[in-house]
């Protein structure tokens, strides 16, 4: 019995000055991409745990062979980054996910090309050849809006080399990092934002609907905790800079602080407490581009697809 009462009183004393943290609930947020600038507030997230004792939170990097929607769907972790229009994709063919908080107003897919190569408009990139996701739904959109019917793709690998020597190619890529990773290396560049051309759909953190209804706490928790991360990491960006440059190897400061800076600008409410809300009619919008191309049934409900009741002061 002593040995037991000593054990207890040695966790309590631990769990006080710091060294063990006790937690209510574990989780993990799967990126869609290696550790980079627009993920800052998800690491920030990480980083506090140690001020927190309600939920751990574990932040998992992605890659390029990394599905988000199919783990968090088939329950292999609780959270997944994709974006609004990746999520709806996953929903028409069964897999019950709700967004639940938005970090990127739209996600920055972006066409670099080569400038000086006679591309004066978005049509001027018909007949080239292109470094794409295979069958990424924004681009579906794209070249059936522009009529970009003579496009030659062909799988995106991330070879800036390749992109350097070949003058009549385009790449896809985020228009926070890619041209700033050109620049570096000194390869000229334009680009044309998906956006612009119309296609904006939300870069969301998202859930299952069973997780909703069995753990709205856990839910509600982890949201709150990005509302606080995320402004904080942009009022003290040094921690979580320092956290993905040391996690990444495609990335500089001077990438990460540009990224952060057009985020602020262009990908950000002026508002931070704004962060994390999501417009039901930006959904509606999205759906009905999908459906012009075929990538969502057409009696498809768009708003099944997100849950605004956790994200608290968004429509004050």
């Amino acid at each position: 019995m002593k040995k037991i009462f000593a054990i207890l009183a040695t966790v309590v004393f631990l769990t006080t000055v710091g060294i063990v943290n006790v937690y209510a609930k574990e989780v993990t947020l799967l990126m869609d991409w290696f550790p980079q600038g627009n993920q800052s507030g998800y690491w920030q997230a990480q980083l506090d745990n140690q001020y927190h004792d309600d939920v751990k939170i574990t932040v998992k990097p992605g890659g390029p062979k990394v599905r988000t929607t199919t783990a968090v769907a088939s329950g292999q972790v609780e959270f997944g980054l994709n974006g609004a229009d990746s999520v709806m994709t996953a929903n028409s063919k069964g897999a019950k996910l709700r967004a639940i908080f938005v970090s990127l107003d739209h996600a920055p897919y972006t066409l670099v090309y080569h400038p000086n190569t006679g591309v004066n408009n978005i049509h001027d990139l018909n007949g080239r050849r292109f470094a794409v996701v295979m069958g990424i739904t924004y681009w579906k959109w794209v070249k059936h809006k522009y009529g970009l019917d003579k496009v030659k793709e062909f799988p995106l690998t991330g070879d800036l080399g390749l992109f350097a020597k070949t003058p009549n190619m385009f790449q896809q890529g985020y228009s926070i990092f890619l041209p700033a990773r050109m620049d570096a290396k000194g390869i000229p560049n334009a680009q044309f934002k998906v956006a612009d051309l119309g296609y904006r759909p939300y870069s969301v953190l998202f859930t299952t609907e069973k997780m909703i209804k069995e753990n709205p706490t856990l839910v509600q928790a982890v949201v709150d905790r990005l509302s606080m991360s995320f402004h904080k990491s942009l009022v003290d960006p040094k921690p979580t800079r320092d956290l993905i440059l040391s996690k990444s190897k495609k990335t500089t400061v001077a990438i990460h602080n540009n990224a952060l800076r057009l985020m602020k600008r262009d990908f950000l409410p002026k508002d931070w407490s704004k962060i994390g809300c999501q417009d039901p009619n930006r959904w509606v919008e999205l759906a009905n581009q999908m459906k012009e191309v075929n990538a969502l049934p057409a009696d498809f409900d768009p708003h099944q697809s997100y849950d605004t009741s956790f994200k608290k002061g968004c429509f004050k």
